[in-house]
């Protein structure tokens, strides 16, 4: 379905423990995450001088941790899931790997009536396999929320 980008609102990432304490590493404006958008679940800008990047957040995530993704709307809108396209760069014993919107379980649509200025789990998150150690950042990135249009 073609979309657009939900406007001024916030793309949040954050830590979870397996206690469920939360640390957030990441915060911006939908729009600097994903420029252009993505219309039709498709990356609208691909050249790498055009895409921002993320510099390594040095809070490890450790096995059992959650990597999870948020969205806090700014007006009374819904989201698309399947528009929408995430390119998230972490570290892993020091290689840049990218998780997508499917690694990180986003599959479910935002409904209409969503209250705006909360946060919006979007996802069940990345679980970081027990032994591994995770940071997130070390690349260019691409995170686009998409609205319902």
């Amino acid at each position: 379905m073609a979309s657009d980008q939900l406007t001024n609102a916030d793309i949040r990432i954050y830590a979870v423990s397996p206690g469920g304490k939360k640390e957030r590493l990441f915060s911006a404006v939908n729009e600097q995450t994903g420029p252009g958008g993505s219309p039709d679940g498709v990356q609208a800008t691909v050249k790498a001088n055009e895409l921002p990047f993320m510099a390594v957040n040095p809070f490890p995530l450790k096995g059992g941790d959650i990597l999870r993704v948020y969205g806090v709307l700014k007006a009374t809108d819904g989201a698309d899931a399947s528009d929408s396209v995430w390119n998230i760069p972490i570290v892993r014993n020091g290689a840049v790997e990218y998780l997508t919107r499917e690694d990180l379980g986003y599959t479910v649509d935002i409904p209409a009536a969503s209250v705006i200025s909360v946060d919006h789990q979007l996802g069940t998150g990345y679980t970081v396999p027990e032994g591994d150690t995770i940071m997130l950042g070390g690349g260019k990135y691409f995170i686009s929320w998409e609205d319902d249009a």
